[in-house]
């Protein structure tokens, strides 16, 4: 009983959109030819508050990987369908959304009090971040995208 896939458009609440740079996932600004380097999400619902994230048509997922007392995000290649099937293994690829008004923000289940976050200056990759520092963006637009 997998949910579906479903596909959104992503951006900090500086506009800044993902794209990956060097087999990283990166926020910035995309303008011209480069909008079409846009990482759109691919999100399952597995509970009322909690998902499963991923880009590339749901083949690489956004995992939190805890080194020491450092959480850091890490882009794994596996099917974001199995990961539905397999709760156990998809762990710390959950993330708790959470909505406030008409952005949302990702707390990882395997690794609580991190979010999902960028940063203030473009083109840094997407991370993980416990503290509400100013520099560090965890609020999100989350739009989805109508299917064709």
């Amino acid at each position: 009983m997998g949910s579906r896939k479903q596909t959104y458009r992503i951006w900090d609440v500086y506009q800044k959109i993902f794209y990956m740079r060097n087999k990283e996932l990166v926020a910035g600004y995309l303008q011209g030819q480069n909008t079409n380097l846009e990482e759109k999400i691919d999100m399952i619902s597995i509970e009322p508050h909690s998902v499963l994230l991923g880009i590339r048509d749901g083949t690489l997922c956004l995992a939190c990987v805890k080194t020491g007392n450092t959480a850091h995000l890490r882009l794994e290649e596996v099917d974001i369908t199995d990961l539905d099937k397999d709760r156990n293994r998809s762990k710390r690829f959950t993330f708790i959304k959470t909505e406030n008004g008409s952005t949302s923000s990702f707390e990882s289940a395997a690794c609580p009090g991190w979010f999902l976050c960028t940063q203030m200056e473009a083109d840094r990759p997407v991370g993980l971040s416990n503290t509400q520092e100013e520099n560090v963006i965890t609020r999100f637009y989350f739009q989805r995208e109508l299917q064709e």
